[in-house]
């Protein structure tokens, strides 16, 4: 049994039907990603950099673990044309790192401990992916035996790396909000918007939404009565694009609750 603020429901007799996930769900998600982004990018538009940057890294991360996903279901531990890829892509992600980090930010912004901190999490960033081209590089050039230890210690290290990588490019996102933003914005990146981006948008997966439905929500409306109710300077199109996300987010748990118990 599953528990969700207010209603308990049994997860047998809730299920999504293909249908309503990729018809309905997974949109609606993927809109209240974007809005979420969208106010991110009004209130400072040097975010807009940061949010591209991320989400390029994602859509790596995302990429990859669907495609080594199929090579452990066809026990291809070696795994050769994923890891390839990934290495191609890991190499023009770390010359993207490195223009952003000597990219000049907005001299009008005099928040120096955001700059600095910007260029520690850019620097992180970079020592986290040469690390991971240095296990791929090493990978691909030694022949290992299939489904050996020491080949599936690589692919734990390779994983445990990116994930680093994701959460070090989610940080950039809110660096120069003010603090009372900054933490609210972050609270709901971190519980709400990341998982639902990574697990539905990209990789579509019908089930996470259900099974974290109660978190979910209870991330949801923890930050919207803070926004909405709280005294921050939001313009009349970040509150309008609030109200449509609340909606979409209210429709999404009508189609679900909306199953017979």
């Amino acid at each position: 049994m599953f528990s969700y603020p207010y209603y308990y429901f049994e997860k047998k007799n809730n299920l999504i039907s293909s249908r309503e996930f990729n018809r309905y769900i997974k949109p609606q998600i993927r809109n209240i990603v974007s809005e979420y982004y969208f106010i991110l990018k009004k209130m400072d538009p040097f975010q807009g950099q940061s949010i591209n940057f991320q989400n390029h890294f994602n859509q790596i991360y995302s990429n990859w673990e669907i495609e080594s996903k199929k090579c452990l279901t066809a026990k291809d531990f070696f795994c050769k044309k994923a890891f390839k890829t990934l290495h191609a892509k890991l190499v023009k992600f770390d010359k993207k790192t490195f223009m952003f980090l000597t990219s000049k930010v907005d001299p009008q912004k005099n928040n120096m401990e955001a700059k600095l901190k910007l260029n520690e999490q850019l620097g992180i960033i970079l020592n986290y992916n040469y690390k991971a081209l240095h296990l791929l590089e090493e990978y691909l050039l030694l022949k290992l035996k299939k489904e050996s230890f020491y080949s599936k210690k690589k692919w734990e290290k390779i994983r445990n790396l990116l994930q680093k990588i994701s959460i070090h490019s989610g940080n950039l996102l809110t660096l120069f909000l003010d603090e009372k933003m900054k933490r609210n914005f972050e609270f709901l990146r971190v519980n709400f918007i990341q998982n639902l981006e990574k697990k539905v948008v990209l990789e579509k997966d019908s089930s996470y939404i259900l099974s974290r439905l109660g978190d979910l929500n209870l991330a949801w409306n923890s930050f919207h009565m803070r926004i909405s109710k709280g005294n921050h300077k939001l313009n009349n199109n970040s509150k309008k694009t609030l109200k449509n996300m609340h909606s979409r987010w209210n429709s999404i748990l009508k189609i679900i609750l909306a199953k017979p118990n």
